[in-house]
């Protein structure tokens, strides 16, 4: 072989290995991306429901593992399960069992549905290690001191009945829960 085809060869081979780290660059980006949609109607203050009726609206941000990640416009009082059929359902890898798909959603929620065998990774700082009041379910309820089933029970009806806890002093107009059980919560729970 003469100088000029090594020379030739040489430079094709740095094109061939520049467009592979181009292409796997490419694709690695294209894997990573955070595709978000917002699913419903943004554009309005309200939404019609089945029977034509106007119903103020509320946004959700869903995320994990569901079809199309993002941000649905509901009806205020909607459950997971609606959300969850907006963002094109689970995949297969969904933990439906960590799920309460009957639960009411709150205006502003960010829910993250979690993969077979995900571990959730644990918030850094008080502030994360409190317990939501107004989206809790009711064994994080309990885990709450002071309280059982029968009061964890009564939060949830209160917050459905009521659209949830405003400020967390709102907890005392919950049966039995009275200033000695408050006090005790106070640095456990947030909104």
């Amino acid at each position: 072989m003469d100088k000029l085809d090594r020379n030739k060869i040489l430079y094709i081979l740095i094109v061939l290995v520049f467009l592979g780290v181009f292409w796997g660059w490419y694709q690695y980006k294209a894997s990573t991306k955070v595709e978000m949609s917002i699913t419903g109607s943004a554009l309005s203050e309200t939404v019609n429901d089945e029977n034509g009726d106007n119903s103020p609206v509320m946004m959700v941000h869903i995320t994990g593992a569901v079809t199309k990640p993002g941000v649905v416009a509901l009806n205020q009082g909607s459950r997971l399960v609606e959300a969850i059929e907006l963002v094109g359902g689970l995949t297969d890898t969904a933990d439906v069992n960590s799920l309460n798909l009957a639960r009411k959603l709150q205006d502003e929620e960010k829910i993250h549905i979690p993969a077979i065998g995900e571990v959730l990774e644990s918030k850094v700082g008080s502030e994360n290690l409190k317990i939501n009041i107004n989206t809790a379910s009711r064994e994080e309820l309990k885990s709450l001191p002071g309280i059982g089933d029968v009061i964890a029970g009564a939060i949830i009806d209160y917050r459905e009945k009521n659209g949830g806890f405003k400020q967390l002093e709102e907890l005392k107009n919950v049966t039995r829960i009275g200033d000695k059980i408050y006090e005790g919560l106070s640095d456990s729970i947030t909104l």
